[in-house]
């Protein structure tokens, strides 16, 4: 994924992907307890059809084709139909084996019976070699089965041969590798569960992802967004068309979407993989659970652009975008232990955006959760700008001169419009060699003119307009090695936009520093929540239509997804779910 804030560059070749359509036989069948899996054919008929129109070189479906098991009666009627629905892209469609498609990995209480030779042989009679590889305009492209892993029988020990000899006869070339399991969806070392690999087999695929520096691994079968990395390797856990994982609605900050979480409409997705020169670009559309009749044509749009606009803003990104969630042990997946995972959908829904930065408080880059995350987002094409209270002391700063080359600017937040509070640590301030600094303030309801008795406790981010000759007066005293290149200021929902932006910007130039505006969502009384989505997304265009006529000035939105609870409750580009909002389907679909 390159950096979302340079122009998109031309790839050499484009392939899709899609995953776990779970699809049933004609008129379907008991092999599911849950409404939504009777939509399945029709969801997948959609994206097979979207996919088509996109014109991709191949596309390679990550398993769990059908949804009944190869021991059910049920498996060749619903394998025949899948054949059916892919037709559109049948000369071109690659295939991986899914535990629905050949058997569950080996685990104490799978919830169905193992892979074996028997069920191989079944899958292999519909949709051709269990692991393959084949070469495509200088790519390597290897696929496994991933549920015989650690099964100790002869197909294992086959396989493994065969992966070890096929990467180091290709060693030096780019290389694509598919699974449908994820080797992990948390981080490298967690315990085995349902949706990873379990040790030796992770360690050994690990092991050469790593000697063979292989590109992206790319997986499905969680029914979720997760992006890892291994060395550079970049690690892609894809959604699915068919029905989310009901128990990661854990991970939200809201209740579950329909059926307990098994229906969230704004998961549903297949991808599109641009192979550059250098790297790769990983664009992520959703099918939002759209359906398509047998016989029906596709022709509405597809509801997020494939090639998204680069916003020229930064994110507020105020809650926890990187802490793992420690799920409930509750069968029938998870009745042994605790799983963790993260809320990916933050780092999907800012590259399908087309948001390049973000904005986050400084301790995150030292923190031993959040800081790996850091690099990853990094690694994926984020930049951040970093806050801290006060001035950064020796060693944080350390860090950032340390990290420079994924930080946009570091913001020191005084108190005060004067500077006061952190002029003398200021004043000693050192700057060089580190990324640039920004200057803005913490504005509290202690800082509001007195009227009587009214007060409400309150703190927002950026100076007042109407401080900045106070705020200029300050800086030009304190700021003696002149280390401050930026200053940011707050614009209100009151705020006339045209005139505060274009006021900003001449303010900046006339004092030869850059400026920030921070374009808030939030109503100024805490207690009046901002819900109105149109609103919001009417306001964010009039902010982008003026933005290229800022010279001087860049542009922050606070907030990137919804506060619903707390103080000064407002709307975002996202829900609770990491679903769109308005605001946030305008960025995606410029």
């Amino acid at each position: 994924m390159p950096t979302p804030d340079l122009p998109a560059e031309q790839p050499l070749f484009t392939f899709a992907i899609v995953t776990d359509t779970h699809i049933r036989p004609p008129g379907g069948d008991d092999s599911s307890p849950f409404a939504v899996n009777g939509l399945a054919n029709d969801r997948a008929r959609y994206a097979i059809a979207a996919i088509a129109r996109h014109k991709p070189e191949f596309t390679v479906h990550l398993g769990d084709m059908v949804h009944p098991l190869p021991h059910l009666p049920t498996y060749g009627p619903a394998a025949d139909e899948a054949l059916e629905i892919f037709a559109p892209l049948r000369e071109q469609l690659r295939f991986v084996p899914g535990n629905h498609d050949v058997g569950d990995k080996p685990m104490v209480g799978a919830p169905a019976d193992p892979a074996d030779a028997k069920s191989t042989a079944i899958y292999e009679k519909y949709f051709g070699p269990a692991h393959y590889s084949f070469d495509h305009s200088g790519v390597h492209v290897v696929t496994i089965n991933s549920s015989l892993v650690n099964t100790g029988n002869d197909l294992e020990a086959k396989q493994r041969a065969w992966l070890e000899a096929d990467l180091e006869a290709h060693a030096g070339e780019r290389t694509i590798l598919f699974t449908h399991y994820p080797p992990h969806i948390n981080d490298a070392g967690e315990p085995a569960h349902y949706d990873n690999y379990d040790q030796p087999g992770r360690a050994w695929l690990l092991d050469l992802v790593r000697k063979h520096q292989i590109e992206a691994v790319f997986s499905g079968h969680v029914h979720q967004f997760f992006f890892n990395r291994v060395g550079d390797t970049r690690l892609y856990c894809l959604p699915p068309t068919s029905f989310t994982r009901q128990d990661y609605s854990e991970v939200y900050q809201i209740g579950p979407a329909a059926e307990y979480g098994r229906n969230d409409l704004g998961k549903f997705s297949y991808a599109m993989v641009d192979i550059l020169a250098e790297g790769h670009r990983v664009r992520v559309i959703p099918t939002e659970g759209r359906c398509l009749e047998a016989g029906d044509t596709l022709r509405e749009p597809d509801p997020v652009a494939a090639n998204p606009s680069p916003v020229p803003m930064v994110v507020h990104l105020r809650h926890a975008w990187a802490r793992a969630t420690d799920m409930p042990y509750n069968g029938p997946m998870e009745e042994f232990g605790r799983k963790r995972a993260r809320n990916d959908y933050v780092l999907m829904r800012l590259l399908q955006m087309g948001i390049g930065a973000v904005r986050t408080p400084l301790s995150d880059l030292f923190d031993p959760e959040y800081g790996p995350r850091v690099h990853d987002f990094h690694a994926a094409g984020l930049r951040f700008t970093f806050f801290c209270g006060g001035v950064a002391g020796a060693d944080a700063w350390q860090q950032c001169r340390d990290n420079a080359d994924l930080i946009d600017a570091v913001e020191f937040v005084s108190s005060t419009a004067d500077l006061s509070d952190i002029a003398e640590a200021l004043a000693d301030f050192d700057g060089s060699g580190g990324p640039p600094v920004h200057i803005g303030k913490f504005h509290s309801s202690a800082h509001e003119p007195k009227r009587g008795s009214k007060f409400a406790h309150s703190v927002s981010f950026g100076f007042k307009w109407e401080d900045r000759d106070e705020l200029i007066a300050g800086l030009r005293k304190a700021d003696k090695s002149a280390s401050v290149s930026g200053v940011a200021f707050q614009v209100n929902l009151e705020d006339d936009l045209a005139s505060r932006l274009t006021g900003i910007d001449a303010w900046a130039a006339g004092n030869d520093l850059k400026a920030v505006a921070a374009i808030r969502l939030a109503n100024t009384n805490p207690a009046i929540a901002n819900a109105d989505d149109d609103a919001i997304a009417k306001r964010l265009a009039e902010v982008l239509d003026i933005a290229h006529a800022l010279d001087n000035t860049s542009l922050q939105l606070d907030t990137f997804a919804d506060i619903d609870r707390g103080y000064h409750p407002r709307n975002g580009l996202v829900d609770g779910r990491t679903n769109f909002r308005a605001a946030g389907r305008y960025l995606a679909l410029r």
